[in-house]
């Protein structure tokens, strides 16, 4: 009877350890598992013959003393399991340095290539509220090849304070295209940067998803862009870094109403932007899903145009830096049932 029990517990234990070792995550201790395996199957056979025929007999010899029966038979079936271990050990390091180097490459793969070529995506809004034909979009590439638009969303910190202009960041880029430099580059007046900084004064840090308006500075005259809406769409945390607000679609709501009804921090009206762009904001630095940011933008973007009966932008655009960054924005807009492609412009 002991010995069935044991010959049961053997026989589960090389079932689990079997399905173990057939798992994808054992990659480095498949082989190894699998000599488990192999043991506990023998040892459950040797406990069943044995006991079924008990005048089986088995002999062996192991470091000068013979044994006999039973006990020989489980100390070969050890020693061979101890040798063939070892064996595995090698091979379960070969393999797991081998799915190493593999998840690398497929890593490597996988990662975002920006988009050389500047094309742009058109989608008609179906059913709109408003007057005229109203149109959204996805251009590609570089937000320095983009031009005559006439306004540019920055995605910025609740803080409102840009970032520097070094960093490699639509905040940046805006800043540094928009100051006024020498011959060499070097700027000699922080035009964007400091208009934003007038704007807001010491109400720092401002209310998340707040939209202000400030001039373009130098972007006027190399890109046409008539003014710049900084919204404030990131949360900085010390020690945390940056993270996307909750509210993004009611941002792009009232950086469109921005774009729609422009007014400066001096009371200023100025022209209605007939076009805007935006950068997919807080899947950048802030480290937001792209998927999720991109599908909130810009079906927020969708509902407006096609809601708002009052002034809108007649086209929205949205940048699509890298090719995973357009195939997400292509996937959203055409599953929309509200929108007719109409092709590259």
């Amino acid at each position: 009877m002991v010995v069935n029990i044991a010959a049961g517990i053997f026989l589960a234990l090389c079932l689990v350890g079997f399905w173990w070792a057939t798992r994808p995550s054992a990659t480095g201790i498949r082989h190894t598992l699998f000599v488990f395996v192999w043991l506990c199957a023998a040892l459950t056979a040797t406990l069943v013959t044995f006991s079924a025929f008990p005048a089986t007999t088995s002999d062996g010899t192991l470091f000068g003393v013979t044994l006999g029966g039973a006990g020989a038979f489980v100390i070969l079936v050890w020693t061979a399991a101890l040798r063939a271990g070892n064996r595995a050990a090698e091979r379960d390091q070969r393999e797991a340095a081998a799915a190493r180097k593999a998840g690398k490459t497929e890593k490597a793969a996988a990662k975002p290539v920006p988009l050389e070529r500047q094309e742009t995506h058109w989608y008609r809004v179906r059913n709109s509220a408003g007057q005229g034909r109203r149109l959204i979009g996805i251009v590609t590439g570089d937000i320095r090849r983009v031009h005559d638009i006439d306004a540019w969303v920055n995605s910025e910190n609740t803080d409102m304070m840009m970032a520097r202009i070094h960093d490699f960041s639509t905040s940046g880029i805006i800043r540094y295209e928009g100051a006024a430099r020498d011959s060499t580059g070097r700027v000699l007046a922080d035009l964007v940067a400091d208009d934003l900084a007038l704007a807001v004064r010491d109400r720092r840090p401002v209310t998340p998803g707040i939209a202000i308006v400030t001039s373009a500075g130098e972007l006027t005259r190399s890109h046409g862009v008539k003014f710049v809406i900084h919204m404030a769409a990131v949360e900085g945390e010390p020690g945390e870094g940056y993270r996307p607000i909750r509210d993004l679609d009611g941002a792009v709501v009232r950086g469109l109403t921005a774009a729609a009804n422009p007014v400066r921090h001096d009371g200023t009206r100025l022209e209605p932007a007939a076009s805007v762009l935006f950068p997919l904001i807080g899947a950048g630095s802030a480290g937001g899903d792209l998927e999720a940011i991109a599908r909130t933008l810009l079906l927020a973007a969708v509902d407006y145009l096609a809601r708002s009966a009052g002034p809108a932008p007649e086209r929205v655009l949205f940048l699509a830096y890298t090719d995973r960054e357009l195939a997400v924005c292509r996937t959203t807009l055409d599953s929309c049932p509200g929108l007719n492609p109409q092709g590259r412009g």
